[in-house]
């Protein structure tokens, strides 16, 4: 028995390789360093998952080319700053920031606001905004009236910050409104009068040298030789003036003279030449040529507002010349 016990793995050996020569060998090559690198055998779905018999529908190759793109940044509405509405009551200094090196749009309720700083901000107005830029985080204090009117005036202290451009809107309350009608009116028709002054002066100056052209003495006005110092000058080449008459009003002189073309060509005579060099010069014209040629002449009016202390004329006194 012990002597089948040791032969036994003697004969395994033989009979493993009898088994061996009797298999066709087949010898592979060695692996090489690009052989090593390459990838594994794809994952296959199939041999994973279970068939538990649902159909699923085709997808269309451009929704998977869709799905497959790499999704975008898109902006927000919560990157982005909206208006600020803030009601100010007059008198009362309020704080709201502004961006620094931006700039910030203040709307008012005024229709012509005026600012009022000694801050280095930049500030401008347009319509009824004002434009406030600065450089640097220094707080910024202003004033902001309707026109030249200051019985309503907004006190605002802007801090500056490192935040986008602002836009805030500025509001009053109910009582304010009320007044800032009121002074705003005002000032409107205020304007319209004064507008209505200034076409009826322009109207009166045309109809004074409208009767001077006519040769007439206008109404009110007394005709005088000129003095030495009430002389024309007109800073224009070639252009010579000759003073020879002065009509003589209650607040207006108007000098009346010759002016010639001296030079060879013809020239166009200037009117805004003639007022350079009185500061209180109201309107020149010519008649009846403005272009003169070689030699030619025209009258030239140009009126003069009278100072107050030159209006006044002197009475003299019965007393001095009394009788005894």
């Amino acid at each position: 028995m012990n002597k089948v016990l040791r032969l036994l793995p003697v004969l395994m050996a033989i009979s493993s390789a009898l088994s061996a020569e009797e298999l066709p060998l087949t010898v592979l090559p060695p692996l090489s360093a690009e052989s090593e690198r390459l990838p594994a055998a794809p994952y296959s779905v199939t041999q994973d998952t279970q068939d538990f018999g649902i159909e699923l529908p085709p997808v269309a190759a451009s929704v998977l080319k869709a799905a497959q793109r790499p999704l975008k940044a898109t902006a927000t509405s919560t990157n982005s700053v909206a208006p600020q509405h803030i009601q100010i009551k007059p008198g009362i200094n309020e704080l709201m920031p502004i961006a620094v090196g931006h700039l910030n749009r203040l709307i008012t309720p005024f229709d012509h606001p005026v600012v009022t700083t000694t801050s280095q901000a930049t500030t401008s107005t347009q319509g009824k905004i004002v434009y406030v830029a600065t450089a640097d985080e220094t707080p910024v204090t202003l004033y902001i009236t309707p026109g030249d009117n200051h019985d309503i005036a907004l006190s605002l202290t802007l801090i500056p910050k490192r935040i986008p451009a602002r836009e805030i809107h500025l509001s009053l309350d109910k009582d304010s409104y009320k007044l800032l009608t009121k002074v705003q009116q005002q000032a409107h028709a205020s304007r319209e009068s004064v507008g209505d002054q200034e076409q009826a002066y322009i109207a009166q100056l045309k109809k004074l040298f409208r009767e001077l052209g006519l040769q007439h003495t206008p109404p009110g006005f007394s005709l005088r030789n000129p003095l030495q110092t009430e002389q024309l000058r007109c800073l224009q080449d070639a252009l010579q003036i000759n003073t020879g008459q002065v009509l003589e009003g209650q607040d207006m002189l108007i000098l009346v003279g010759l002016a010639r073309n001296d030079g060879l060509a013809p020239i166009e005579l200037d009117e805004r030449a003639c007022a350079t060099t009185q500061t209180e010069v109201l309107a020149v014209a010519a008649w009846p040529k403005v272009v003169l040629g070689q030699n030619e002449a025209t009258e030239l009016y140009v009126a003069i507002r009278r100072s107050a202390d030159a209006s006044i004329e002197l009475r003299p006194s019965l007393l001095s010349g009394e009788q005894h």
